[in-house]
């Protein structure tokens, strides 16, 4: 079902409609798409929400994006929460400049875009670039419901690329549910297990001011959370699935060539880190990959520089698509790669950002690797 909630009249005058506007509205001699110009007509029935709709067929961009109930009561609600602050806001404005319409506008600077159903991300983010380039502040806000389960949160790819940085909160992201009439902050998130994260959350309900809202925020302090993990159970864990759901994968065939067993690759290979989900490659894939092509290339006392050392390990991953992380921002994790090695004792520092090799890693269980 598409909607459209927003038209204007000859005169230019644009209207939202609503269930309080909607007599108002029907006194207009005629009405017009936004962003197309096409005629349109009101579409208002005991079950559905009033909105408008184009009288004929029509290729225009926006009537093809669609929008289902719960998010224009969700763009309305936000709309309503800037209006009780007395601030200028709009619904659905249209920037012929960059052919985008934006979900919401707010005092002539900003967007707000909330998103409930899945688009691909490279579409956000190029919607993202195209408000940024006529000066526009962005904000994105997830609709989707988020999955808890044992004190933890349960994040999709598509949710995880709402996941931005900011040094206070750490990686955080905005989501608002129309349902409950709450905006909730999951900041402080911290990496545990496959699409899984421990969070720290903040709800803002949309019967509070602005200045309620920043206080609150203020309060938060910089945090690290720290996870304990059983590095052996884990790699126990990660052999047993390669072995049964993946023994005929890419990376399996790959093993088997050059005559590896995993079980018996060094310990250090297959180690998640908490910022492990910054790239979709496994972390066991990745640091074999590091290790066959790099580390195994060095002996006891040879130095590298972590320049060529984050080359080679941005060689081997695939960082994650997310609307506002860097595309180095997967180097955080390389970074904790090495400082994991340290705490090993694989590696040691040493001046100019360089490392030293301080023991080779060694192939676990006293078994040759090769086959």
């Amino acid at each position: 079902m598409i909607f459209i909630f927003t038209a204007k009249n000859n005169n230019g005058d644009t209207f939202t409609i609503t269930k309080m506007n909607l007599e108002r509205i029907k006194q207009e001699e005629r009405l017009f798409c936004k962003s197309c110009d096409s005629p349109v007509m009101i579409k208002a029935g005991e079950i559905k929400i009033p909105h408008f709709a184009h009288e004929k067929a029509t290729k225009c961009a926006f009537a093809s994006e669609g929008e289902s109930e719960e998010h224009l009561l969700a763009k309305r609600q936000i709309m309503a929460w800037f209006g009780f602050q007395g601030i200028p806001v709009e619904l659905e404005h249209y920037f012929p400049a960059i052919s985008r319409q934006a979900d919401i506008y707010v005092s002539d600077a900003t967007v707000i875009e909330f998103q409930r159903s899945s688009v691909p991300i490279s579409e956000m983010i190029q919607r993202t670039m195209d408000y940024l380039s006529i000066g526009l502040e962005v904000h994105w806000i997830l609709g989707q419901t988020i999955k808890k389960e044992k004190g933890r949160i349960s994040l999709t790819i598509f949710q995880q690329a709402f996941i931005q940085f900011e040094q206070k909160l750490g990686y955080h992201f905005w989501h608002y549910s129309a349902s409950d009439k709450i905006t909730t902050l999951y900041y402080h998130l911290t990496f545990e297990k496959g699409n899984r994260f421990f969070a720290s959350e903040m709800n803002f309900s949309s019967k509070a001011p602005m200045n309620e809202w920043k206080q609150k925020i203020a309060r938060i302090i910089t945090r690290h959370a720290y996870v304990k993990r059983d590095r052996e159970l884990e790699r126990q864990k990660i052999c047993f699935y390669y072995a049964k759901f993946k023994k005929h994968g890419q990376f399996m065939q790959k093993l088997y060539s050059a005559g590896y067993y995993l079980h018996y690759l060094p310990k250090e290979i297959g180690v998640d880190l908490e910022e492990q989900f910054l790239v979709i490659t496994p972390a066991v894939e990745w640091q074999f990959d590091l290790w066959e092509t790099f580390f195994n290339m060095l002996e006891k006392g040879d130095t590298f520089s972590e320049e060529c050392f984050l080359e080679k390990f941005q060689s081997v991953v695939t960082q994650i698509m997310t609307i506002w992380l860097s595309p180095n921002e997967c180097l955080k994790l390389g970074k904790s790669y090495i400082a994991y090695l340290i705490s090993v004792g694989v590696l040691s520092v040493v001046p100019e950002k360089r490392y030293r090799v301080k023991r080779v890693m060694t192939f676990s269980g006293n078994r040759v690797s090769r086959v």
